[in-house]
């Protein structure tokens, strides 16, 4: 997603509400993102590090760590930071910024350990050399 570097340098501030597409990026546990949202700000207060606050919101499809179903999940981010050299870094051309690698890391950091759905249930009752006898959580 590309920004106006011009607004930014002759403002001090740029201010966005963007549809990010996130379908170049990729990851094992994400099939796919949905309905991505980022409003956010990025101020240069005069010194070599920019504050960038951004607010992500979407939903993020997962696979169910039991049946490897769809299990959707919503996604709420707020991230406020200080990132020295920001134009530096994120520069995409010479006048503009790519901050997409900051959400993207930001949706990363909230991919679920183990996703599952409320109806999802073990199927499987038996394999080689083990089946289910009793579902009771009985101690014997």
């Amino acid at each position: 997603m590309n920004l106006s570097l011009i607004t930014l340098n002759t403002k001090g501030r740029l201010d966005f509400d963007i549809t990010p597409d996130m379908s170049t990026y990729q990851s094992n546990d994400i099939k796919r993102l949905e309905d991505m949202r980022v409003k956010g700000s990025i101020i240069d207060n005069g010194t070599d590090e920019y504050e960038i606050n951004l607010h992500i919101t979407g939903f993020g499809i997962y696979k169910s760590a039991v049946n490897l179903d769809d299990v959707k999940s919503k996604i709420d981010i707020e991230y406020s930071d200080f990132i020295k050299n920001l134009p530096d870094i994120y520069k995409n051309s010479a006048n503009t910024l790519d901050i997409l690698p900051i959400i993207w890391e930001n949706i990363l950091l909230e991919i679920p350990i183990r996703a599952v759905n409320s109806s999802d249930t073990f199927a499987k009752t038996q394999g080689d050399g083990w089946e289910i006898i009793s579902e009771d959580s009985e101690n014997n």
